[in-house]
């Protein structure tokens, strides 16, 4: 290869991590205004608490979304589209290369499929009646966020050495893949409750009342293709939903202590990643107590959503730069 071509192939490398980059970064406004409507409409930041949380009274018509809203609601369209376009840009570069972009076109098609997959979801999405649904679109935007900033990452690393399977370090891709794993089933749990209605089911700190720990097992809350309970225009939150609390907070604890781990792992060949990790391990839960104990609280809510994506963010991205070949 000569220098100009070398030169070539490596500006387009930095153009393809920057697209990818710039998808992924959208990727992250869409997750973060869905959290804002979802949560904005489920009653969170309504006047008369909890009166108003989960309301949902056909008679009275559609209601006319606040200036939030409907700012959140712009801001998702756009980004959305945009994600859309540069993942197709991100296909079309990597696969026409010769030789191909292999495992970063792979990276990008499944982006793809994702982003296809949550249009669908999508059209359904309004007024549907099974939690299901929205948690589809919660995962498959920590999904979408995952593949794209992986892409990137891997598009960084596109003409560096891998590291060997017998470096120390060869372990750590594969424990943050399982710490991802870990933080989708955490993110799955909480979802479930603001899908369900059901905040109030334990609003305190401590032991969430009427719940038996000695006793726990699989009720209905768990259910995500159960129909929303509706009884004078409100939804009933399902039996045995503290459950779900106690779940989502468990593994709280359990993702920020392999987070730790994993950082603590990270700091001798990337400190900078390494900090970000500790960091987020220790905002992300903070962020959840803080909107327990400031219930209804929608800042701290949204940001504990938003705290959550970033760290699966880095997450794939620490997977897919050190993932040895």
């Amino acid at each position: 290869m000569s220098v100009a071509a070398a030169e070539s192939t490596a500006r387009l490398r930095v153009a393809f991590a920057r697209m990818a980059l710039a998808a992924a970064a959208l990727t992250f406004v869409v997750i973060v205004a869905s959290a804002f409507m979802r949560h904005t409409q489920a009653g969170l930041a309504c006047d008369d608490w909890p009166a108003c949380y989960g309301r949902i009274d056909g008679s009275a018509g559609e209601v006319t979304p606040t200036t939030g809203v409907r700012a959140a609601r712009i801001a998702h369209r756009i980004a959305a589209t945009s994600v859309l376009v540069l993942v197709i840009g991100l296909l079309l570069v990597a696969w026409t290369q010769k030789p191909a972009w292999k495992r970063e076109g792979g990276l990008a098609f499944g982006a793809l499929v994702v982003a296809v997959a949550l249009a669908v979801l999508g059209i359904v999405t309004p007024g549907a009646m099974l939690p299901a649904v929205t948690l589809g679109n919660l995962l498959g935007g920590y999904l979408m966020l995952a593949l794209l900033s992986a892409t990137c990452a891997a598009g960084v690393a596109l003409g560096r050495p891998a590291i060997a399977r017998s470096s120390p370090a060869a372990p750590l891709p594969w424990l943050a893949l399982a710490v991802l794993v870990l933080v989708f089933a955490h993110a799955a749990a909480g979802n479930l409750i603001g899908a369900q209605y059901a905040l109030t089911a334990c609003p305190t700190l401590g032991k969430c009342p009427g719940f038996p720990f000695d006793e726990f097992r699989l009720t209905e809350a768990w259910n995500p293709f159960r129909p929303l309970s509706i009884a004078d225009g409100r939804v009933v939150p399902p039996a045995g939903a503290a459950g779900l609390y106690v779940a989502h907070r468990a593994l709280g604890i359990v993702v920020a202590i392999v987070v730790l781990t994993l950082a603590h792992g990270l700091r001798r060949y990337d400190r900078r990643v390494s900090r970000v990790l500790v960091a987020l391990a220790l905002v992300a839960p903070l962020l959840g107590l803080a909107a327990i104990a400031a219930m209804p609280s929608l800042p701290f809510t949204v940001l504990h959503n938003a705290a959550a994506a970033a760290l699966v963010a880095a997450l794939a991205v620490i997977a897919a730069r050190r993932m040895p070949s």
